[in-house]
């Protein structure tokens, strides 16, 4: 819908594995067209399971590409569609990775340094309820202006793993 528009930025960070992971769309390389070239940005991991993405690598794509370019482009609002497909507690086949309930708030806490904290949440993706209640506790934890709970350290001293780094190094290269 914003394919062309130069007025919006979409940023996405999700499963791709080359197309191969539903839906397959989200690719790198999609990247916009026209005046809105550029202003759509998928991060879209690859390298399937072996291992699975979680805090340190989703921390890196915020560090790396997320965070830089949002302040960039100075957002008026922030809209979230928040899924929850990666949150620890979703099987394979719905998304595998292991993200933690407090880095979904540490990300939310993130984009409330744009806009003037004018962000909006909606919920759009995740299968596992007890997965999906702990995320979204801690994104409206740092809504509200509390802190969420910490990260662990060894996820903050973790290397991201190799699948990552080609994939945000892909991204940034494309972009």
């Amino acid at each position: 819908m914003f394919y062309d528009d130069p007025r919006v930025l979409y940023l996405s960070i999700h499963r791709h594995d080359d197309g191969n992971f539903f839906p397959g769309t989200g690719g790198p390389t999609e990247c916009g067209v026209g005046e809105g070239l550029g202003r759509n940005i998928n991060v879209a991991w690859s390298g399937g399971l072996a291992p699975p993405m979680g805090d340190a690598e989703y921390l890196a794509a915020f560090r790396t590409i997320v965070m830089p370019v949002a302040k960039e482009f100075a957002p008026d609002v922030v809209m979230v569609s928040a899924g929850f497909d990666a949150a620890s507690g979703h099987p394979p086949p719905l998304g595998g990775y292991k993200v933690s309930p407090a880095c979904f708030g540490h990300m939310t806490q993130q984009l409330l340094q744009l806009a003037d904290g004018k962000i909006v949440l909606s919920l759009e993706g995740g299968y596992d309820l007890p997965s999906i209640c702990d995320a979204a506790q801690e994104c409206v934890r740092a809504l509200l202006g509390d802190e969420p709970s910490p990260l662990k350290e060894e996820e903050l001293k973790k290397t991201p793993c190799q699948n990552a780094i080609d994939t945000l190094q892909k991204t940034i290269a494309i972009q």
